[in-house]
């Protein structure tokens, strides 16, 4: 029979009453708090009526290598109130008694509200707008992204997979941030005319995280790192490593912490050893990230194969891939023998399949490039065709794109590229819920439209 039990802090920080009652709830079932924390941690007792109380000191602080004067001051004030100190996090110090005599150790709802005021502003607020903050800055650059290129950040799973956890980031910690505020201006009222702080209700809270819990793992199982094995070993073992030096960064902090603490070391040089550690490791962890990235995005754009180097006519290197291409230049018209280099990239998601084949030689600089673009729902599907046949200005020219006749493609539609009123060989052909954008070299005659559609839209 296990004499320890270790469960999730499902409170904010600020809810002294849901935690009080969740600890005698939890001694009456025979489990007796040890220490407090993101996790619980209980050790094995006999079922009682405990009280616990929950009250916030603003000199306490987890760099402290013991108490302050004052904390101790407190401390022995309700002791000798009755009141035993079991544990304490951050601000917060919990205490406990078997006495039913025991006075409250605080009465007066003002007192509480400003004290547990003073503790959010010392460490949970500005944290925690902070990581709004850090969060929000992301996924703005994510959305920034997706309106600029709406199909390849649709198709693209880790791309896709990161603003979805970062909407989930910021979803919560807003959420966090209103709450409390929420809550400080009804407890401000409530003391204001001699009440006491309410009691929040604990559900939301633990519902919230549960769903942020729930839907993190989601992604990751079913977006995130699907799409990152289809793009290729390298890109989950970048996540992997991500993944594990952050973990270690966090590991290492806490353990920093902790050994200077037992050593008495100053809080004041805690903090700063521990800040220092955090900001080495960080730029250590980000820079080797930068490093596996910067690996990852090469293998993407080299297709994962071996590429031969060609050496052009000026003395430049290029690198030449050999990938399988679903529309050649030679299947539509005759190529002079030259080094040709078949590129064709890949982006998976539940959503979308987007493929990009380019065809290219480096001496007259000839090629031909196209996009496939599969999406699995209709209304995603107009999403990205208006994204494609969009109106632009591009500084001082204009781009759009004009219904063309669909028959010699083969397509239900076609769209042609129009540059300052100039019609130019830039097609966007549509059939079912495929799209496909093809760029040529020259203007095609109607048998290559004809074939260039087949091969573009088969399967659609």
């Amino acid at each position: 029979m296990r004499e320890t039990k270790r469960t999730m802090m499902w409170y904010e920080f600020y809810q002294d009453a849901n935690i009080e009652e969740h600890l005698e709830n939890m001694a009456a079932k025979g489990w007796r708090l040890e220490k407090i924390g993101y996790l619980l941690r209980y050790r094995r007792a006999e079922p009682a009526r405990v009280r616990y109380a929950v009250t916030y000191f603003s000199e306490s602080s987890e760099f402290n290598p013991s108490p302050t004067e004052n904390e101790e001051t407190l401390r022995e004030y309700c002791t000798a109130a009755g009141w035993d100190f079991v544990a304490a996090w951050h601000q917060m110090l919990i205490f406990s008694t078997l006495r039913e005599d025991a006075p409250p150790i605080e009465t007066e709802g003002a007192v509480k509200l400003e004290a547990i005021h003073r503790a959010m502003k010392k460490n949970f607020l500005p944290s925690g707008f902070m990581l709004l903050a850090l969060f929000g800055f992301n996924l703005a650059m994510q959305f920034r992204f997706a309106k600029g290129n709406f199909p390849s950040f649709l198709a693209d799973g880790v791309q896709l997979g990161a603003a979805l956890v970062m909407l989930l980031l910021v979803s919560h910690y807003g959420s966090i941030l209103l709450s409390y505020f929420l809550w400080y201006w009804t407890a401000k009222r409530s003391v204001e005319q001699g009440g006491q702080c309410p009691k929040r209700r604990s559900r939301f809270a633990r519902a919230r995280q549960m769903v942020l819990l729930v839907a993190a793992i989601a992604v990751l199982l079913f977006l995130y790192i699907p799409a990152a094995v289809r793009v290729g070993r390298g890109t989950l073992e970048y996540i992997l490593f991500m993944l594990c030096g952050y973990g270690f960064l966090v590991a290492a902090i806490q353990l920093m912490r902790g050994w200077l603490k037992r050593r008495g070391v100053s809080a004041w040089t805690n903090r700063i050893v521990s800040i220092g550690l955090a900001f080495v490791l960080g730029a250590g962890i980000t820079g080797g990230g930068v490093f596996s990235a910067l690996r990852v995005h090469k293998s993407v754009q080299s297709g994962g194969a071996e590429t031969e180097v060609y050496v052009t006519r000026n003395g430049t290197e290029q690198e030449l891939r050999r990938d399988s291409l679903p529309l050649k230049i030679e299947d539509l018209q005759p190529i002079e023998a030259l080094p040709w280099s078949y590129e064709l990239t890949e982006h998976w998601s539940p959503l979308a399949t987007l493929r990009e084949g380019k065809q290219r030689e480096y001496e007259d600089w000839k090629s031909l490039e196209y996009e496939i673009l599969d999406v699995k729902m209709g209304l995603l599907y107009r999403v990205c065709l208006n994204d494609y046949v969009r109106t632009e200005e591009l500084y001082v020219t204009r781009r759009e794109y004009r219904a063309a006749d669909p028959e010699p493609w083969g397509a239900e539609a076609a769209y042609r590229q129009v540059l300052d009123g100039e019609e130019r060989d830039v097609w966007v052909l549509c059939r079912g819920r495929r799209i496909a954008r093809i760029a040529f070299d020259w203007t095609p005659t109607p048998a290559q439209m004809a074939l260039a559609g087949e091969k573009l839209l088969a399967g659609a």
